[in-house]
């Protein structure tokens, strides 16, 4: 899946693309949108038995995290936790500044 960051009606959208470039999310108004739209959509698709009562990991709060590294006492090969979902998202296409381009020639 992809995260694409899009200029629609002079607004700033984010929506996900599958592997062949198919729409799969609604156009969603902010990052955060986009990673809880995402969370929920893998937890929905897993079908093995799932463990995790809330779509959220507890790393993903910054502050605990940062008291955590800064005590030393639970350092981690992996910060953000093991799966996927815990990774936080990135935008891996950008057609605003393209298109911001393309309004100021026009």
């Amino acid at each position: 899946m992809y995260l694409i960051k899009d200029l629609l009606d002079g607004r700033i959208v984010y929506y996900w693309l599958n592997e062949v470039d198919h729409q799969i999310s609604p156009h969603l108004s902010t990052l955060q949108h986009a990673e809880e739209w995402w969370k929920a959509y893998k937890f929905a698709r897993y079908e093995g038995d799932e463990r995790r009562a809330s779509v959220i990991d507890r790393r993903s709060n910054t502050e605990k995290r940062r008291r955590m590294e800064s005590s030393n006492r639970y350092t981690s090969i992996n910060p953000y936790g093991r799966r996927a979902t815990d990774i936080p998202v990135k935008v891996h296409r950008d057609l605003v500044p393209e298109k911001l381009v393309k309004l100021a020639e026009g």
